[in-house]
This record gives structure tokens, sequence and C-alpha cells, in this order.
């Protein structure tokens, strides 16, 4: 979308947004709470989710948002759909909006997919005829064909966000606005949508996204506003929106670990239960021999893992690594590497991982500790360590891991050319 777009290009105008809440302090459930509490208000304190946001979209424009969880995206969505009023500055809309932001809204759980594709077609605007004439697309996009006189009550989350995302992709809008509600889909579907998204772009519809997933961000979107506590950090291409966004969210990251770390220090050691057990009594992660929660993919990293074995017996340690949001990524333990049991009154394990591959991302580690099988657990420690791994900010990968890797190109001439030929033909 070109910088000098002309004024009756822009679909979305936004001047000088901000939106307070009120939030309550104090929780009053029962109605002892509120007898007691009759003549006095409860406490309350002013958070500010938004400070005073400028930016606006050109028709036919796909805009993102990206920040931090509790930077503002959603209240700042819900606002552009008329969810909520700001509490200053104004919004402006030119022409019919669709917000993907709570899909499902509607939906009835006593009554059948069938009754509820009528039922959320309704409230999109969409009269029976309308529905009955895509019932059969809406059916066959969502991949639901099978579960259509099923109850919804008896869906996962994600068969309810496949069936009304394929009904909301129904109604005639020009704006569409879509906050994460792809997050619980299979990767299939999520291609699906977003080649939907692509296909009402090139139709000149406008797409206003919000999504962690950076990688859809920098394929898809014109321009890109970052968002950090409330406040714009300013609209970008999407390569340098991307990497502000990850320092900022390095920034962000860093606190939360130091502060998980001094709240640990503050934490007894000892596992109280059974001072004689074998107990894990530390960990801490190494890069070059200096403690850090800080590594960079392709560190040789080393995690040190400290135990108290009061009765001396056999111990394994075992150690897993896992992403913030719960994806496992490895795990390994001293019994499956066919590593000979400690038995001293201290034992410090060490586990190296050379040329760690992960991406960007802040991750945890589980740690245990069992006897001389993995079926006899002393202890098991979930989030027993925060660390953080970054990445060159121009380097472009995406994804879980860095693969090691080599291209090489070369012209292709008998039967290499041949061989294209027919792996052309098989892909087409």
């Amino acid at each position: 979308m070109s910088a000098d777009r002309r004024a009756d290009d822009t679909v979305v105008l936004v001047e000088g947004v901000s939106k307070v809440f009120q939030v309550p302090t104090e929780r009053r459930t029962r109605l002892k709470d509120h007898v007691i509490n009759l003549f006095r208000s409860p406490g309350r304190r002013r958070f500010e989710a938004l400070k005073d946001i400028d930016f606006t979209v050109g028709r036919g424009e796909f805009f993102s948002i990206i920040g931090h969880n509790g930077s503002g995206k959603s209240t700042l969505m819900k606002i552009l759909a008329g969810i909520y009023q700001p509490t200053r500055g104004r919004v402006k809309i030119s022409g019919q909006l669709s917000p993907f932001i709570e899909l499902g809204v509607g939906f009835n759980p006593e009554l059948t997919a069938r009754d509820n594709i009528f039922l959320n077609g309704a409230i999109l605007g969409l009269d029976r005829g309308q529905v009955a004439a895509v019932f059969d697309d809406i059916l066959r996009f969502s991949e639901l064909e099978d579960f259509v006189d099923q109850k919804l009550k008896n869906f996962s989350s994600g068969m309810l966000v496949r069936l009304a995302f394929s009904i909301a992709i129904r109604a005639h809008a020009e704006i569409l606005l879509i906050d994460e509600v792809l997050a619980v889909g299979d990767a299939n579907f999520q291609q699906k949508c977003f080649d939907v998204f692509l296909r009402m772009k090139a139709d000149g519809r406008t797409i206003v996204f919000v999504s962690h997933d950076l990688g859809a961000v920098r394929q898809f979107s014109d321009r890109v506003m970052v968002l950090n506590h409330g406040v714009s950090h300013g609209i970008f291409n999407p390569s340098e929106a991307i990497a502000i966004h990850n320092r900022l969210s390095e920034e962000h990251s860093n606190r939360e670990l130091e502060r998980a770390a001094d709240e640990e220090a503050q934490q007894p050691q000892v596992d109280e239960g059974d001072e004689r057990r074998p107990s894990l009594q530390g960990v801490q992660m190494l890069v070059r021999g200096t403690s850090t929660h800080v590594v960079h993919r392709g560190d040789d990293v080393t995690i040190r893992v400290a135990v108290h074995n009061p009765e001396r017996v056999p111990v394994n340690i075992g150690v897993a690594v896992s992403r913030t949001d719960g994806l496992y990524c490895f795990g390994t333990n001293t019994f499956l590497a066919d590593v000979r049991p400690a038995s001293h009154l201290w034992i410090q394990a060490d586990l190296k991982l050379t040329q760690l591959p992960l991406q960007r991302g802040t991750y945890f580690l589980t740690v245990g500790v069992f006897g001389e099988t993995d079926s006899s657990i002393y202890q098991m420690k979930g989030q027993a360590f925060d660390f953080q791994v970054r990445q060159a900010d121009d380097d472009g990968y995406q994804g879980l891991v860095y693969l090691t890797h080599d291209w090489a190109l070369r012209r292709g001439s008998g039967a290499s050319g041949a061989a294209a030929n027919d792996l052309a033909d098989a892909a087409g």
C-alpha cells in the first residue's frame, strides 16, 4: 500500500484512541461479602490498556498489529468492532465490517451443527435461502460433513472454530478484523484460511490482522504496527516491525525471568515431605562456564542439575525442554542414554547440548529425579528453569528449530531435465 494513499482510500481511521478500565482490587463473590460492605464501594485501580493510538488502513490493505500478550491488541480490535467504546479519541469505519474476533458467538450447544449453521448465518445477516445455497460449501470447508447432525456440546474447540470460520467467511463484508482466531486450527486448516484471506485481498477487501504467528505477518502484511504496553511504537514494513517486536519481547521476557528467578531464590530448596529421599537442589544453564537465562541459537549449552541424596541410593536424572505455549520440544534422561546411575551424597549432573538448534522464544525445563528405573520417581519439578533463546534479527528464519542445511543450484539438462519435468508433472 503506497504511503501517498489518497484520503478517500482510507477505510479505517483511528485518531488519539485511549481505553481505560476500572479494575476491582477486591473480590465480592458471596452474599456475606456484599452485606458486610453494603455502604462501601469496592476498591478499583485505573488501568490504561491503550494510550493515544493513531493509524489508518487503506482500501485493500493487509494491515497487521503485533505485540506481546497484554500489549492491547485485542482491546484495540474490539474497539474497531464496536464491542468497546474508546475512553478518548475516535474511530471511523468506511464500509461493511466483519469481526473474526469471537467466532461462534450465538452458537447454541444444544443444537446440531446443521441448525447452528442457519442460526449463525442469520446473525451475520444472511437469510435462510442464502445459507442453504452455501450450506454444502460450509461443511466441505470446515471438514465436518460427518458431524453435521451432532450437537455442538460434543465438539472440540478446534471443530467449533472451523465451523464458525467457515460460516463467517460467507458474510459479504468489505473489511475483516481477524484476531488470532485460528490458533487452535491445525496447519492444513490454517493454510486454507490464509488462502481465503489472500483471495479476499485480491478482491479488494481490507484485512486488519492480529497474530503471534510472525511468519504469517511477514508473508501477508503490507504494513505492521507494533504495540507495547498499550503504546504504539510505530508502523513499519514487516521485517522492521518484527525486529522491533522481538527486541521488545526480549526485554519483557528478561524482566519476567529476573522476577521468576528472584521468587525461586526465596523458595526452600529441600522437599519437606521426606528429607531422606533424593531431591532436586538447583538447576543452572551455562554458556562458556557462565550461568545465564539467555542463550543464542547455536550456542553450546550445559544444563547443570544438583541433587541431594542422603541415603546414597542409585539415582537417574531427566531433563525435558518445552516452549512456554506447552509444546514439548525434547526430553532425555540418564537411564535412556545408558549412563550409570550415581549414588553419591551430592550429585552434579551436566547435560551438554551442542549447537543449540532452538529458534527465538522462551522455554522452560522440567527436571526429574528417579531411581534405577524411570518408573520409580523421587521428584518431578515442572518449570524448574526458564530460559530465552535469541537469534539474529535479520536472519529471517522462523519455526521451532534451525536445521543445518546447504543449497545447491545448477543447470539441469538431459536426464536431470527429464527428472525435473517428472517432478513438475507429479506436483501438478
